[in-house]
């Protein structure tokens, strides 16, 4: 008697007539078409405003950093106020200034970029802010600040964040 597998032709696998290989096509042009609409655009118009340019951050320098936060629920807004310098040698009419907030034990928390404002203070005390755009920090200018930053998690450990100057923008 001859040998035969049971079931009969179990060593032949299963013919699917399900098209796989369409199915798995088709799921990767649909994964790349929602890539490129999900990529941010640019409007290049935009950003190159006709009489101002993109500098490097080095042409802005920060000191004297004090921060003034205000709790509402679980959240903190939080000002923070020091003194800019223009390092350059042209006007800065806009400098954005990213925050890292940590946590307790020293953890990133919250990383949040804004705009920098520049502040009316006298005697300590904030009057007004006006918009870099409105009275450009001129060269060798320095100027008290302000960047407002909302919605720091409660779990901030309460010290100034770490600042760094993401993006100046220059009067040519």
């Amino acid at each position: 008697m001859e040998h035969q597998p049971f079931p009969p032709n179990a060593t032949k696998p299963p013919q699917s007539r399900f098209p796989w290989p369409l199915v798995a096509l088709a799921v990767a042009a649909v994964l790349l078409i929602a890539t490129f609409w999900l990529t941010p655009r640019m409007n290049k118009a935009s950003t190159n405003a006709i009489n101002s340019s993109t500098q490097p951050s080095s042409q802005v320098r920060i000191s004297d950093i004090r921060i003034s936060p205000e709790k509402m629920n679980d959240l903190t807004n939080v000002d923070v106020y020091g003194v800019a310098t223009n390092t350059g040698t042209l006007p800065v009419t806009q400098a954005v200034v990213s925050a890292i907030f940590r946590d307790k034990d020293g953890k990133p928390l919250l990383a949040q970029q804004e705009r920098m404002q520049i502040a009316d203070a006298r005697k300590g005390e904030v009057r007004a802010t006006k918009e870099l755009s409105e009275k450009p920090l001129k060269p060798g200018e320095a100027t008290a600040f302000r960047v407002m930053y909302s919605q720091v998690p409660g779990t901030w450990d309460g010290k100034p964040p770490e600042l760094t100057i993401l993006q100046v923008t220059v009067q040519k």
